[in-house]
């Protein structure tokens, strides 16, 4: 076990992991994170705004301590600067998380309508996690053509391709952060699919929504998510995936199993979020 606390993030905090032999990169121009800062007041001139003045937290005041058997990152961003804080330096692999990115990629690509069928499996892939649903909009959207648009078009810096196996393309939760701020405002989607997407996001199955939403200082609130887990022999991959109208936060941890399955993974995702939203100055309620 290692005690993680959040360090001060300044310039590049992620440090980059390795790729396995069998991960073959994707080369994608890389632009630097923006500094986190807090944005300026409106002028006076301005009419009062309708919520508080949104506040990005500054990364020497934002403390996380999690005790975490095994390995983990994390990233809160916001989505109108894209600033960002976090730690950790673990890439997962993405499991169920990616059909987020699945779904974007479908729905870019029809018009108005799409048919019953198209419909019923999209569904299924993120309120029930269906993962023949996925594999069969995964394969006609090219395989891994689509996860390289994922790269290009939602700017990830640091994410590999696992040739022909979405589940197993592998991030870091800065990358999550910026698949997330992708759903919730990145091109290619009409408002009608981004609104129906983020729906689905907000209604998925009761025993898929852990993590995040179980923080007590989230109660009530219905954050779009798209977790993903499963255990690779002896070793659990939890994900965890929030959006809000201002916020995008990821949860990474991979851990050796002792009995308590995805559940382990979960407490920690909810740990952090309340951490964070538990926070005076990073709040829902007021648009901050």
């Amino acid at each position: 076990m290692r005690l993680s606390v959040v360090a001060v993030l300044g310039g590049a905090i992620f440090g980059v992991i390795a790729a396995a032999m069998f991960l073959r990169p994707v080369d994608v121009p890389a632009a630097a994170e923006r500094p986190v800062r807090s944005l300026p007041s409106p002028p006076e001139t301005a009419a009062p705004a309708p919520t508080a003045r949104l506040v990005v937290p500054d990364p020497a005041e934002v403390k996380v301590a999690v005790d975490v058997r095994g390995e983990w990152s994390w990233a809160l961003r916001e989505l109108g600067s894209g600033a960002v804080v976090g730690d950790g330096t673990l890439r997962n692999t993405t499991e169920s998380m990616i059909k987020s990115w699945l779904a974007v990629d479908f729905l870019a690509s029809r018009e108005s309508r799409i048919s019953a069928e198209d419909e019923a499996r999209l569904s299924r892939m993120i309120q029930v996690s269906d993962d023949h649903a996925a594999q069969a909009l995964y394969l006609r959207l090219g395989g891994d053509e689509s996860i390289e648009r994922m790269i290009r078009t939602c700017e990830l810096r640091d994410t590999r391709i696992h040739p022909d196996w979405w589940s197993k393309t592998t991030m870091p939760a800065t990358d999550a952060t910026l698949l997330g701020r992708c759903v919730a405002r990145g091109p290619g989607l009409t408002p009608q699919w981004r609104a129906k997407l983020l729906e689905l996001m907000r209604s998925v199955d009761p025993r898929d929504a852990f993590g995040i939403p179980e923080a007590p200082a989230l109660e009530g609130r219905r954050p779009a998510i798209k977790n993903g887990w499963t255990r690779h022999g002896t070793w659990w991959t939890v994900n965890c995936l929030a959006i809000w109208e201002h916020w995008v936060l990821a949860v990474m941890v991979h851990y050796p199993d002792r009995g308590d399955e995805h559940r382990y993974g979960a407490r920690v995702c909810a740990d952090v979020a309340q951490q964070l939203f538990g926070r005076s100055d990073i709040s829902l309620a007021s648009g901050r």
